[in-house]
């Protein structure tokens, strides 16, 4: 039987402790392109060095406002995530790279920033990007590890491909591991929006205050404004195909299954795309509902680690942090063994049930932070992708 609650004291792996007491559960040397205009160049050069995680997002320039600023926090968000032990920074001019050099001084990890521009060729500038990722990769070879616990955890909470199978085993399967992982001091992040819309009466009832009510249903507001702009009322209706041939037949029916995600826990707050939670608990985060978008920005918002759970098979994942893939329907597991990590459609035939797998999930995360890789990471699985409003000038 999983234990009601779990003590702060008690390690439940080991990870890589950073200068701003974050742990992480990889200790990633990145080489990140800030620019799509170098994203090919870097994902060659990381392609030279085995063990270096290219990132290379698309990013655009010419981006104003809102849009501009969330991208300049994004890339700092990159480069300061806990599951980031070192970096080859690539910026396209020598003005971006002057600007994050500054911001990185106070990171405490090694960093090299790279202006493209400044280089002299495009093979001498991908050996020069070679030569850096070598020498930090070496620098970060016997970095010492440390004890992790449930409180220095900050968890993405993910569903894709709903169908009732989510609703009876995967969805409630996490939302038991929730209930240990807050209760003894965790920290855990549930987005995309427009999947609260129907279920306003549930975070009333399971926000701390009515103020942090207020700030979520904030953002459902805004949300269904933007969905009703093209004259649908989403709420009678389900947004996207696979749903609709998995069975659920209104985003609200798909709303109350995505809800056992979160377990018995009260909101601890609301955040805009990709911000930190200020403070243990769980956390709402106004995000898009396409998952690979909804993922970059809670794992962009520190969580080392996404638990996603799935009816319908779905190959989302965020390369900076480990997902982890948990599916109840049996033809799913069929069909695709090779893409999840973690069944348990015994849930719903009686041979299991939700503390059993809350405790393999508990086992599986002290796994990943050993150096298991999860299927997304064995794929290569995974985007960055962060909303924009408007095209760029």
């Amino acid at each position: 039987m999983y234990m009601s609650t779990i003590s702060h004291d008690v390690p439940i792996g080991s990870g890589w402790r950073r200068s701003d007491g974050r742990v992480g559960l990889r200790n990633h040397v990145i080489a990140f392109s800030t620019v799509a205009l170098t994203d090919r160049i870097t994902s060659l050069a990381a392609a030279r060095v085995k063990g270096v995680l290219p990132i290379c997002p698309a990013f655009q320039r010419g981006l104003r406002g809102a849009d501009a600023a969330l991208q300049a926090n994004m890339i700092k968000a990159v480069i300061a995530h806990p599951n980031v032990g070192a970096a080859l920074i690539v910026t396209h001019d020598r003005a971006a790279a002057e600007t994050l050099e500054a911001d990185c001084l106070e990171l405490g990890k090694p960093i090299i920033v790279l202006s493209l521009i400044a280089q002299a060729g495009m093979q001498s500038a991908q050996d020069a990007m070679v030569a850096h990722l070598q020498a930090l990769k070496a620098e970060i070879a016997e970095s010492p590890k440390t004890a992790l616990h449930f409180s220095d955890l900050t968890v993405a909470l993910e569903c894709g491909g709903s169908d009732a199978t989510s609703a009876l085993a995967a969805n409630p399967a996490i939302g038991r591991f929730v209930d240990r992982l807050i209760a003894a001091g965790g920290t855990a992040i549930v987005s995309e929006t427009a999947e609260f819309l129907g279920g306003e009466a549930v975070i009333r009832a399971q926000s701390q205050s009515e103020a942090i009510a207020q700030d979520i249903l904030g953002y459902l507001c805004i949300e269904e404004q933007m969905m009703r702009s093209d004259g649908t009322n989403y709420r009678g209706v389900n947004p996207t195909a696979e749903n609709i041939e998995a069975g659920l037949s209104t985003l609200t029916e798909k709303t109350m299954g995505a809800f056992c995600k979160i377990g018995s826990n009260r909101f601890a707050g609301a955040l805009p795309f990709g911000e930190r939670p200020p403070v243990a608990g769980l956390h709402f985060m106004h995000t898009p509902f396409f998952s690979p978008t909804s993922l970059t920005g809670m794992v962009l918002g520190g969580a080392q680690i996404s638990l996603f759970a799935m009816g319908v098979y779905n190959p989302s994942g965020m390369p900076l942090a480990p997902t982890v893939k948990i599916c109840g329907n049996p033809k799913t597991l069929s069909n695709w063994p090779d893409g999840i990590d973690l069944d348990v459609s015994e849930i719903i035939t009686g041979g299991s049930d939700y503390d059993d797998a809350a405790n393999t999930i508990l086992k599986l995360i002290g796994e990943i932070a050993g150096g298991k890789d999860t299927r997304a990471e064995e794929w290569r699985e995974g985007q960055i992708i962060i909303p924009i409003s408007q095209l760029p000038l």
